[in-house]
């Protein structure tokens, strides 16, 4: 069998997996089927196994930074507050629990602490909070002037 056969065959491996098991958006698989073309284009180009395997090692040293560049600009993520934007323009019921309030938000529980700004309101059960940012797993919210309905996601 031809080399440029089974580098064609292990990319096309590599990229069903990636669509089936992570939805198109594992990266890593991504940057393996993307080397596994580049090998095809060796082998095509008549280079020997090693070289293959060495234009295909390279080829992924391209791949990476340009695939997590093209990630990050489709999901609009850079980091791990990725949820900030999503929960920004919701308004939440600071709710009681144990000693500390918490808001409810896309299905998780965050404590909350008062923005700076705000440092001399006291914060209550009940009350309509906007989240500004998060620290860690903090929400930092400001209480919310305007009537409206609380989010209970």
């Amino acid at each position: 069998m031809e080399p440029w056969v089974i580098w064609l065959a292990l990319a096309l491996v590599l990229l069903a997996v990636d669509i089936v098991v992570a939805g198109g958006a594992s990266g890593i698989l991504l940057v393996l089927a993307l080397m596994s073309f580049a090998g095809v284009l060796a082998a095509l180009l008549g280079l020997d196994v090693n070289a293959q395997m060495a234009f295909a090692a390279v080829s992924g040293l391209i791949f990476i930074p340009v695939v997590i560049l093209i990630m990050r600009r489709i999901t609009g993520r850079r980091n791990s507050q990725h949820s900030e934007g999503r929960l920004a323009d919701e308004t939440y019921a600071l709710q009681q629990d144990g000693e500390r309030l918490v808001v409810k938000a896309l299905g998780d529980t965050y404590p909350v602490k008062p923005d700076p700004a705000h440092a001399g309101t006291e914060l209550m059960p009940g009350q309509q909070v906007r989240i500004l940012r998060f620290e860690g797993i903090t929400a930092i919210v400001r209480p919310e002037s305007g009537q409206s309905q609380p989010n209970s996601s």
